[in-house]
Parts: C-alpha cells; sequence; structure tokens
C-alpha cells in the first residue's frame, strides 16, 4: 500500500489488491474495541466481494495475488496458523471467520450421541447380505458387503422391504442414520430416510472416503448412493454421495473440513445434475480447484466399470 493514513477508527490507502490509485479505495478496520475489527473493503471495484470481508479473506487475496493462483480456504488457514505459530494463540477467544467450521456443523445438524448410536455390528445383525436387488442390477457384492448395504426384513421396521444403506459417522463406528430404497420398483415412495435423519447434512460415504481424501487431498462428489458404489468398485475410495441433486451448507462445510484441495464435481448427465453443478462451482470456486466432469452415461451408477476407466479415471489422475 502507498500513501496511507488513518481516518479515525479506519487506515485508508489505495487498494493493494487490484492496485488502484484511488488513495481512500482500501479500508480496514484496525480499532481493536470495535466489533467490526479487521473487516475491510474497497469501495472502488469491491474485491471485498469475492472473499469475504475479514482479515482470513484479505490473507486468501494477498496470497492469491502473490502466487497468481486459486487457493483453498483450506490452504490459507494452514498458512495463517504456520505464519501466527509462537505469535498468538487461536485456543482463546480469536474468532476466526466468525466460527469455526466445527462451531457452524454443530449449528446446522444435531449433535450426535455415540452412545445411542447402533455400532457397524448391531446394524448387520439387522439386515440380510447380500442385498439381491443389487446383486441383480449389477453392483459387486464384494462392496455391497463392505458397505454393509443390506436388506431389510423386519415387518416392524420403517425400513421394511428396502435396502438399507446406512449412514456411518466420521470415525466409521456409529450409525448416525440410514436411507431406504425400496424392493418393489412400483412403490411411489422410492426412497425412505430414516426417521429424524436429516441427509442434508451428511455425505454419503464420508466415513470410508475421509481417509483417502486426507492422502489425496481431493474429493469426489456424486448425486447418489449407487454412484458412490460403482465408483467404489473401480478403486475410487473417495467419492462422497449428496443424497440427491441438491448441495446444502453443511455438506459444503464437511468438505472444507475434510482438508481436500480439490474438487470433482460428478453429478449427473441431466437437468437437475447440471443445475446441483452450477450451484456447487458458484459456493466453491472460492475455497477449492474446482475440476467438472459429466458422465457419458446419465449417471455414474449407469457406467460400467471399464468405462469409468477409459473416461473418468484419465480426468483425475492423481485425485484418487
Amino acid at each position: 500500500m502507498t500513501n496511507s493514513y488513518q481516518c479515525g477508527s479506519l487506515l485508508v490507502s489505495n487498494c493493494p489488491i487490484h492496485d488502484g490509485d484511488n488513495i481512500s479505495a482500501f479500508n480496514i478496520n484496525i480499532d481493536p474495541d470495535s466489533n467490526h475489527y479487521g473487516s475491510w473493503f474497497c469501495n472502488t471495484k469491491g474485491c471485498h466481494h469475492k472473499y469475504g470481508q475479514d482479515v482470513i479473506a484479505l490473507t486468501h487475496c494477498f496470497l492469491d495475488k502473490k502466487y497468481d493462483k486459486t487457493h483453498s480456504f483450506v490452504e490459507v488457514i494452514k498458512f495463517c496458523e504456520e505464519f501466527t505459530k509462537g505469535v498468538i494463540s487461536i485456543n482463546g477467544d480469536i474468532p476466526v471467520r466468525q466460527t469455526t467450521l466445527d462451531d457452524i456443523l454443530l449449528k446446522n445438524k444435531k449433535v450426535d450421541n455415540p452412545n445411542k448410536g447402533y455400532t457397524r455390528d448391531v446394524v448387520r445383525s439387522r439386515l440380510v447380505f447380500p442385498a439381491t436387488y443389487y446383486l441383480n442390477r449389477g453392483f459387486s457384492e464384494t462392496v455391497l458387503n463392505e458397505l454393509d448395504i443390506g436388506l431389510c426384513n423386519d415387518p416392524k421396521s420403517e425400513m421394511y422391504n428396502r435396502i438399507v444403506f446406512p449412514v456411518y459417522d466420521e470415525t466409521d463406528t456409529y450409525m448416525v442414520g440410514c436411507v431406504g430404497r425400496s424392493i418393489n420398483d412400483e412403490n411411489p415412495r422410492r426412497w425412505a430416510n430414516k426417521k429424524g435423519f436429516s441427509k442434508s447434512n451428511y455425505l454419503y460415504n464420508y466415513n470410508k472416503a475421509i481417509k483417502r481424501i486426507s492422502r489425496t487431498s481431493s474429493v469426489i462428489v456424486v448425486e447418489g448412493q449407487g454412484d458412490v458404489i460403482r465408483l467404489y468398485e473401480a478403486g475410487i475410495i473417495n467419492a462422497v454421495g449428496l443424497f440427491g441433486s441438491e448441495f446444502h451448507d453443511p455438506q459444503e462445510f464437511l468438505l472444507q473440513k475434510s482438508g481436500a484441495l480439490n474438487v470433482v464435481i460428478l453429478t449427473d448427465n441431466d437437468e437437475a445434475g447440471e443445475k446441483c453443478r452450477k450451484d456447487m462451482n458458484e459456493k466453491l470456486k472460492y475455497s477449492f480447484n474446482i475440476i467438472n466432469i459429466v458422465p457419458n452415461k446419465k449417471d455414474v451408477g449407469d457406467m460400467t466399470i471399464q468405462e469409468i476407466n477409459k473416461v473418468i479415471k484419465p480426468q483425475i489422475q492423481g485425485l484418487y
């Protein structure tokens, strides 16, 4: 910044983001007693609209400009942690982006009590394996078994005569909910959620994918459980499902929390899939490196392993 000066609680200068020559364009609050301490804005080109107005956002701007590339939110946080090491502690009351990602997650979903959740052994004891319905659709018995996908034949259960897809916590220990697919194709309510389970707060297969996401810094996002299973069969373990064609804020926070730097968006090849893809691009464009892939069938679940190896894998080398 050049020609900077203080005006009340504001430090004023030309904007260091777009290098403008208006010496009053950039404003940042430097009053530590103010509720807006650290907030900034550019009143000529609105540079703050792209990233946000807190100090983390400003750091994000500077990093992108200095290295001439887009950084993910996770990279920015890691930079800030390293830069402030030994200078400040983030263990106290210092706010980071208003709230931490964990705080946001807690606000957007009911906290699951593992003491009340079913363990995997209990879940499996209540289902019938293999899931013949999906075997007949060409899915692998091995993968169906590994993901605990089985038939509920208990007439007293709300999932009776449905293929159950358990959803586990991040430790892969306790079931936090499930969705069920009716084996009767004439049933108008083909899919049902377990009572009390809000699928918009979760990503299917997150429990299995999280380790591979950490290893590859990448996550593949698809719509349905069948898409996840097919990718899993092809050796792409770091795939998660949205439980549909809508992308919700808690799911975005889970992606942030995962540590991924790259997000491969692989939604369905239809109007709803395209809409979801655009929505995800808009929400994630400043936080991740995004790769968009459109399947050559209606969805990934309709593709063969050979087609995935030939069409999908070459586009995500090093990301799975």
